[in-house]
């Protein structure tokens, strides 16, 4: 006796196939994350919903449906029109309840076909509000499981049409239509698919034109303040996600696995008692940054294009290492204005919380530490306030820096402090919590503390010692990727210190142990952090941003490896011709 066939029916799988649609073209609008949690929980209950009761209410308070709706479409369009959601979004919204409305009503082949044109419109919606690779993912499942479904529902109409209600029924409950083999076949036609489709993508001449594509909102990351509290208790803990992408030009010299950089974003001058701030005063426009006083040479110029990923609400502007030149916003349609501080930090504006990136040419000349000997204790009257020492300074720390730079050179006075303080300290993660006196307890009783500890302490030494500086905080080190960027993360923030010498600036020392500096994220979380992070970044340089210039040059990157192979095959033909002779 022959075993009877397992598996879905044809109608099982045909409204299994338009419900898995649906949900993937959900999913492309969700992992936008604009839809709001309601929203983004009401979809997959509905599914659940309808899979269970969706039957016993077709048909039934179609007019509260219709209210609904409605109701919805109204407010909407309030909102549209008082300008707290765009269109876009408005649209996406609605056409969920659209697709949740179809999904509890579906009874006849045409009502399939309504779901899958609902589907496809919220798809659209999605690749407005986000074209990251999460989008794409969603996308391929879509272009999956919908060949499943226009095929099963194009046989399900069929069948209806051609046999009628009575005749079909047998047809459609069957369990040998839609079998492994036929959805197997279907997902590699799917597949067939997408692949000409990227081909005609690669190859058609490119248009760039921008239309409905939103900028991205990246999620927050371990961002950088305006101040600095080192009454924190507990442990500093490694944050593994990417909060700049940089690239080098030119690129260091061996392309190292790991970048030994600063990443400067802002300096702090005011002593709390307890941490550091930043003096009050507002942004004043910059038209074009002042340039290092300098003796003669030539400047060595570095222009690292930076993207910031996690969202900074101040809009402080990162530089690499050395004195920046210029900074230059590179987006298009949005233009930025830069700004800077009483302090000479550097900010734009607006801060609109899209993609941020922007080129810095910084020149690495530093002084060198013979040079800067020799240039007196003269200051102008602006750096007072990195000169000024609390009364209620521990006499031990003075004396401690009297100890180690008294009657020194300024330059050497840094440089004595600085070492003392990386090689006879131990730097630990551990937050020391609210002590009374956080540097006399750091530099006389733990004698160990994480880097906003050493940058403090070397700052209050070098002031007692009539040396103006400053602490400063932002990021150091660099993972390369496999995309060919470094990939900052938020637990490579960092302080250091700035010394101010005349005629030379303000010299950065950092007197935290060389090893301790950045992030030690080793593991496999992090390893996949940075893994999705590349992948991001490949999605968005060959689709989202791939232009009539990318095409241009990945078709003469083809040609160029075309003309090399056939070089050498030619090569190699005439070697082994000569041999046979």
């Amino acid at each position: 006796m022959p075993r009877a066939p397992r598996g879905p029916t044809l109608l099982q799988a045909q409204r299994w196939a338009g419900t898995l649609t649906s949900a993937f073209a959900f999913l492309a609008c969700a992992v936008s994350g604009e839809m709001g949690p309601a929203m983004t929980a009401l979809f997959p209950l509905a599914v659940a919903g309808s899979a269970v009761a969706g039957r016993r209410f077709h048909g039934r308070v179609q007019w509260a449906w219709t209210a609904l709706l409605a109701g919805a479409l109204l407010v909407f369009g309030v909102q549209v029109l008082a300008g707290h959601i765009d269109i876009i979004l408005a649209a996406a919204l609605f056409a969920e309840l659209l697709c949740i409305h179809r999904l509890w009503h579906r009874r006849t082949g045409r009502d399939e076909l309504l779901l899958l044109l609902l589907a496809l419109l919220l798809l659209c919606a999605g690749a407005a509000l986000s074209a990251e690779l999460t989008f794409g993912l969603a996308f391929l499942g879509f272009a999956v499981s919908g060949t499943w479904a226009l095929a099963l529902t194009h046989l399900r109409s069929a069948i209806e049409e051609g046999r009628g209600p009575a005749g079909s029924a047998a047809l459609l409950n069957s369990r040998r239509v839609a079998t492994p083999a036929l959805l197997s076949g279907l997902a590699a036609l799917s597949l067939f698919g997408i692949a000409g489709a990227a081909l005609v993508f690669f190859t058609f001449p490119r248009v760039t034109i921008g239309g409905l594509r939103r900028a991205s909102r990246p999620a927050p990351v371990a961002g950088l303040g305006d101040r600095v509290d080192l009454s924190r208790r507990g442990t500093i803990a490694d944050d593994p996600r990417v909060a700049l992408r940089v690239r080098l030009n030119p690129p260091p010299r061996g392309e190292p696995r790991d970048l030994a950089m600063h990443w400067r974003a802002r300096s702090l001058s005011q002593w709390t008692g307890h941490g550091w701030r930043s003096p009050d005063g507002g942004l004043i426009p910059v038209m074009r940054l002042p340039r290092r006083p300098r003796g003669g040479g030539v400047p060595s110029v570095l222009s690292a294009d930076i993207e910031v990923v996690g969202q900074f609400t101040d809009g402080v502007v990162f530089t690499p290492e050395g004195w920046p030149l210029g900074v230059d916003f590179r987006r298009p349609g949005s233009p930025r204005q830069l700004y800077r501080n009483v302090e000479g930090d550097l900010f734009y504006q607006p801060v609109d919380g899209g993609d941020v990136r922007y080129t810095v040419a910084a020149d690495l000349d530093e002084p060198a530490p013979g040079g800067l000997r020799g240039r007196g204790q003269r200051y102008p009257s602006w750096v007072e306030a990195d000169l000024a020492v609390p009364a209620s300074l521990d006499a031990r720390v003075h004396a401690l820096a009297k100890r180690l730079g008294g009657g020194k050179d300024p330059a050497d006075a840094a440089a004595a402090i600085e070492r003392w303080l990386a090689t006879a300290l131990r730097y630990s993660r551990e937050l020391p919590g609210d002590v009374a006196d956080p540097i006399a307890d750091f530099l006389f009783a733990r004698r160990a503390g994480h880097c906003e500890l050493f940058s403090s302490a070397m700052v209050l030494m070098l002031r007692s010692l009539g040396i103006p500086a400053r602490n400063v905080t932002g990021y150091f080190g660099g993972r390369r990727t496999d995309a060919g960027y470094y990939a900052v993360r938020a637990g490579d923030a960092h302080s250091w210190v700035e010394v101010y010498f005349p005629d030379a600036g303000y010299v950065p020392f950092d007197p935290t142990p060389a090893s301790a500096r950045g992030s030690r994220q080793e593991g496999i979380g992090a390893r996949m952090v940075l893994l999705w992070d590349s992948l991001q970044q490949t999605w968005r340089a060959f689709v989202v941003d791939y232009d009539l210039v990318s095409q241009t040059q990945a078709m003469r990157r083809i040609g160029q490896i075309l003309h090399e192979t056939g070089q050498r095959l030619a090569g190699r033909d005439g070697a082994t011709g000569r041999l046979r002779r």
